[in-house]
């Protein structure tokens, strides 16, 4: 049993990562219903800059992180109005080929720009371990868990009680009514892309210490966090976070008792079991189509 809450315990970092990934995921499907296959890599530039802000340009920590995410939702803007604004109602299938091709556009430019050896970034909190009964809790980890669920929280508030926020509730529920209603849908989906890559690249910057800082440091990262947002439920923020927990403890399972070479495979098995008892996800919604 010591074990098995050892393994849970050990979890929260990286599960705190993939909720992150899956939140920012979400924002961006919310409004726009595109799944954007890109975020794993427009990520990766937010943590490139703040490697380029601290290492090369000596500036302090926290106001690295600041102007890299910033950063991060000036690409996310620059995305939208860029590669998906002009396809306008186009079909699902030409969004899916222009986040395709934006994530090789990115990948191969974070290549080009910042080299592809590895480059080694310090955690947010080092120290010993924290004694909690049987098991320990790693600092960084707690930390990563505990900024997850406070981003959630502000998202939450945010969506919840500004008028801002409602002005994106309502383009997601119904576009074309919020249009009506004087609400430019423009607007609303270039600052969702924002704050989506923003988000994620939140997570991409935490992640980065353990799984070493290179171009493509997010593509496992980001099939895990999709793999929770879609288990939570698409365009749900409590679906995010649960699922991106849920996946990472999984994985953690499933490493420490199997194989970690089997983590991808039994999550995504488990997974499809969920989606066949529940099409939309554990939290998500189902919808009604009238003939």
């Amino acid at each position: 049993m010591t074990e098995f809450m050892q393994l849970v315990v050990s979890a929260l970092g990286f599960g705190g990562i993939y909720a992150l990934a899956a939140l920012g995921l979400t924002i961006i499907f919310k409004t726009s219903n595109v799944v954007n296959f890109a975020y794993g890599a427009m990520a990766t530039v937010v943590a490139m800059l703040v490697w380029t802000a601290h290492a090369d340009l000596r500036l302090p920590t926290a106001l690295a992180w600041v102007l890299a995410i910033l950063g991060g939702a000036a690409l996310g803007g620059a995305a939208e109005g860029g590669f998906l604004r002009p396809i306008g109602q186009a079909p699902p299938i030409v969004s899916i080929v222009m986040t395709v091709g934006l994530l090789l556009v990115v990948a191969g430019m974070t290549g080009v720009i910042w080299g592809f050896g590895p480059k080694s970034v310090p955690a947010v909190l080092s120290g010993p371990s924290i004694a909690a009964g049987p098991v320990s809790v790693d600092r960084n980890d707690l930390f990563v868990a505990g900024l997850a669920l406070a981003v959630a929280l502000a998202l939450s508030l945010f969506y919840q009680r500004t008028r801002l926020g409602l002005a994106v509730r309502a383009v997601a529920e119904d576009a074309e009514v919020a249009s009506l209603m004087g609400i430019s849908r423009r607007w609303v989906l270039t600052l969702s892309w924002a704050v989506g890559v923003a988000v994620t690249g939140t997570a991409a910057v935490l992640a980065a210490p353990s799984v070493g800082l290179t171009p493509t440091m997010m593509d496992d990262i980001a099939v895990f966090a999709f793999a929770g947002a879609v288990l939570g439920g698409l365009g749900s923020l409590t679906g995010a976070v649960v699922g991106g927990f849920t996946v990472g403890i999984l994985a953690d399972l499933i490493a420490g008792y199997a194989s970690a070479n089997l983590q991808l495979t039994l999550v995504f098995a488990l997974i499809v079991v969920v989606l066949y008892l529940r099409p939309q996800g554990l939290f998500g919604r189902s919808t009604q189509v009238r003939q």
